[in-house]
C-alpha cells in the first residue's frame, strides 16, 4: 500500500494512473502523435505525458479519430471537472458511446493529417515582440475567479470557479455564440504559475501596459488574493498592475439572485484605516501603476461608504504619513456615474456596456428560445458612440469591452449584446486613443480600460479563444502601435543616437534623458533608440516616447559577448552615430558596445 503524503505526491500519483489507464487503452498513438507535433518530438518528453499536461488544454489530438476540441465541446461536463478528455473517453464515454469526432457529413473541424482546422475568423498568435513605442497606456480589468476557494466551495459546490458557469453556457437563439471556450491557455487554473506568466507575456506582447484586479475585501477577510500576490511576487517582469476593491456585499447578483448576501460589507472609519493601510503595501511595488508618480487606487461602489469624502481624506492622510505621499483615486462608472469630486476622488473611469441608455432589441430575433426572459441589445451602439465622444467637465478615462454576454451566468435571463466584432473595437480603441490624447499632454495620464481581459462568463475578454483567437489582441496592438513621427520631412542622412539608460526608475538621471529625448525629436531629425538596462515605474512612459527595449529582451546572460553585441545590433539596425550613457552605471555596457 502506498501512502500518499503531500498534495504534490497525490498529484503526480494522479498524473501517473491517468497515462497508465491511456497507456493500456490503446487509444493513444504515440508515433502519430509526434509526427503531428514536431515540437513535442524535438523536445524528448513523453507524447502521452504532453497530452496529459498539455496537448489536450492545446486541443491538440491524441488519434486521428479523437477531436479533443469536438469532445470538451459536446461534453461540457468534462471541462467542468477538468477531466482529460482521452482519460474521460477511456473510463466512461466508450461505454457511453460518446462522440469522438464530427460525423462526416457535417464540417469538420480537422484538417488533413488530423490537425486542428481553426475556423476562418481565428487568428493566430504573432511572432512580433513587445512594441517599442504605446500611444497610450491599456490597463485591463482582471478577474481572480479561476481556481477553488473554500468560499466558493461552500457557495456553489466543490472546486467551483468561473469556468463552472462558463462551459454550462448553451445558445439563446440561432447564431448565439455560446459556448465560449478558451483556446492557447485552455481551462486554466490560475494555481499553476505558469498560466500567469503566458498571460503576462501575451498582454506585453500585445501592447497592454497593466492589469487591473478585481480585489475582494470584507471588514479584514480577504478572498481571492492568491493571483495578485502571485503576479507581485514574479519579479521577472514589468507588467504594471493596480486594483479596484469591488466594496460591496458579496451577493448572488451574478446570477440574478442580489438579495442573497453571501459575505456581508459594512464601512466605518477603522475599516477604512485598516483597508488603506493593507493595501498600501501593493503601492510600494515598482510596477504599481501611477499617475502623475500617484498610485492609482480604484473603488467600484464609493457611493456604499457613509461619507466618500471623508474616507478619501482617511486614505489621503495615511498615505502622507506612511511615506507614500499622494495617492489617486478614481471609480468605475456602473452604479454611480457623478463627478469624482462628490466623493472626493480625482476621476471617474468609463465601465461599459454601463454607458448609459440605448435601445433594446430583442424583438428583432426571431429565432429566441421561448422562456428568454433576459435583454439583447446592439453592442455597435457603443462603438458608435466613440465617433464623437461627450465631454465630462471632471477627469475621466475611457473604456470599452470587446463584447458582452451574461448567458453563462444568468442563462434565460441573460443581458446580451450582439455584433461585437474585432475590427469594430479596433475603430472604438482608436477612437479613444485619438481623445485621450487630444485631452492629455503627459503620457503618464493616457489610460484607457478595458473590460475585461478574462471577464469569461460575461463574454468580455481580451484572451484568445475558440473562434477569434488573438483577433483582439492584434487589433489592440495596432491601435496602441505607435506610428513613424509625423510632421517633419526628410532632410538627408542624420545622425542615429543610442541613448542608454541603467534603468527606468524615478529618478533625476532618467527623467533628465526622458526630457533631453523629447526636446531633441521637438527640434532635430535625429534617429533615437533607448537600451535600459533594467525596467522601473517610467518604462512605459518612456516607451511612449521613443523605441525603447530592456537589455534582457534582447540578450540572456549566457550569451558570449559577439553574440550579445550582434543582438544589440540587430534591434538597433547597425551602428549608432552616437553612444549616449545617462550615468556610470551604464558602464558594464559602454564597454560592450565600444
Amino acid at each position: 500500500m502506498i501512502f500518499i503524503k503531500s498534495i504534490t505526491s497525490r498529484r503526480r500519483w494522479k498524473r501517473f494512473r491517468i497515462w497508465q489507464r491511456i497507456s493500456a487503452s490503446g487509444q493513444f498513438d504515440g508515433p502519430w502523435y509526434l509526427a503531428q507535433n514536431r515540437d513535442v518530438a524535438a523536445s524528448g518528453i513523453d507524447p502521452i505525458l504532453h497530452y496529459i499536461d498539455h496537448g489536450a488544454a492545446e486541443f491538440r489530438n491524441p488519434n486521428p479519430d479523437f477531436d479533443t476540441e469536438y469532445y470538451l465541446t459536446s461534453y461540457p461536463d468534462v471541462a467542468l471537472a477538468a477531466m482529460n478528455p482521452l482519460d474521460h473517453y477511456v473510463r466512461f464515454g466508450k461505454s457511453e458511446e460518446c462522440e469522438t469526432r464530427r460525423a462526416p457529413a457535417t464540417n469538420s473541424t480537422m484538417a488533413a493529417g488530423g490537425s486542428i482546422q481553426r475556423p476562418g475568423t481565428y487568428v493566430p498568435r504573432s511572432s512580433e515582440r513587445r512594441p517599442a513605442a504605446l500611444r497610450a497606456r491599456v490597463i485591463a480589468f482582471y478577474l481572480p475567479q479561476f481556481h477553488p476557494i473554500p468560499e466558493n466551495d461552500a457557495f456553489w459546490g466543490k472546486g467551483f470557479t468561473e469556468w463552472t458557469n462558463v462551459t454550462r453556457a448553451v445558445p439563446q437563439f440561432d447564431g448565439h455564440y455560446q459556448p465560449r471556450l478558451p483556446a492557447d491557455l485552455g481551462f486554466y487554473d490560475l494555481r499553476v504559475k505558469d498560466i500567469q506568466k503566458e498571460q503576462i507575456e501575451i498582454a506585453m506582447q500585445y501592447g497592454i501596459s497593466g492589469f487591473c484586479f478585481h480585489f475582494y475585501w470584507f471588514n479584514g477577510k480577504r478572498v481571492l488574493e492568491m493571483p495578485i500576490t502571485q503576479f507581485v511576487e514574479n519579479d521577472a517582469h514589468e507588467l504594471g498592475f493596480c486594483i479596484n476593491w469591488a466594496n460591496e456585499p458579496w451577493s448572488r447578483r451574478w446570477d440574478g439572485r442580489d438579495q442573497e448576501v453571501l459575505i456581508p460589507q459594512s464601512h466605518s472609519p477603522e475599516d477604512d484605516l485598516a483597508f488603506i493601510e493593507y493595501v498600501s503595501g501593493y503601492f510600494r511595488d515598482r510596477r504599481y501603476i501611477r499617475i502623475g508618480g500617484k498610485p492609482l487606487l480604484m473603488v467600484y461602489r464609493p457611493g456604499l461608504f457613509p461619507s466618500a469624502t471623508e474616507t478619501a481624506q482617511r486614505w489621503r492622510a495615511y498615505c502622507r504619513d506612511a511615506g507614500i505621499g499622494e495617492i489617486f483615486l478614481a471609480y468605475p462608472q456602473s452604479f454611480d456615474t457623478v463627478d469624482p469630486a462628490e466623493f472626493g476622488f480625482d476621476a471617474a473611469i468609463e465601465f461599459p456596456p454601463n454607458l448609459g441608455t440605448f435601445p433594446e432589441i430583442s424583438a428583432s430575433i426571431p429565432t429566441l428560445k421561448s422562456g428568454f426572459t433576459g435583454r439583447i441589445y446592439d453592442w455597435t451602439e457603443l462603438a458608435d458612440r466613440s465617433g464623437a465622444y461627450p465631454q465630462a467637465p471632471y477627469t475621466l478615462f475611457r473604456g470599452l469591452c470587446p463584447s458582452w454576454d451574461n448567458t453563462a451566468r444568468r442563462m434565460a435571463a441573460a443581458y446580451i449584446l450582439v455584433n461585437a466584432s474585432p475590427s469594430r473595437y479596433g475603430e472604438w480603441l482608436s477612437n479613444a486613443v485619438v481623445d485621450t490624447c487630444d485631452r492629455f499632454a503627459d503620457f503618464d495620464s493616457r489610460l484607457i480600460f478595458v473590460n475585461a481581459w478574462n471577464e469569461w462568463a460575461e463574454g468580455a475578454y481580451l484572451e484568445p479563444d475558440a473562434r477569434y483567437g488573438y483577433a483582439y489582441l492584434q487589433e489592440t496592438r495596432d491601435v496602441l502601435a505607435a506610428p513613424p513621427a509625423a510632421g517633419k520631412l526628410p532632410r538627408g542622412p542624420s545622425w542615429r543616437v543610442l541613448f542608454v539608460s541603467h534603468d527606468a526608475a524615478l529618478g533625476g538621471a532618467q527623467a533628465s534623458l526622458i526630457n533631453i529625448i523629447q526636446w531633441l525629436q521637438s527640434h532635430t531629425d535625429l534617429e533615437i533608440k533607448v537600451l535600459c538596462l533594467a525596467g522601473g515605474q517610467q518604462l512605459e512612459q518612456l516607451r511612449g516616447v521613443v523605441d525603447t527595449v530592456l537589455l534582457n529582451d534582447l540578450v540572456s546572460e549566457t550569451d558570449t559577448t559577439a553574440t550579445k553585441l550582434a543582438r544589440i545590433r540587430a534591434w538597433y539596425g547597425g551602428e549608432p552615430d552616437l553612444i549616449y550613457c545617462n550615468s556610470l552605471a551604464t558602464g558594464r555596457l559602454h564597454a560592450l558596445l565600444c
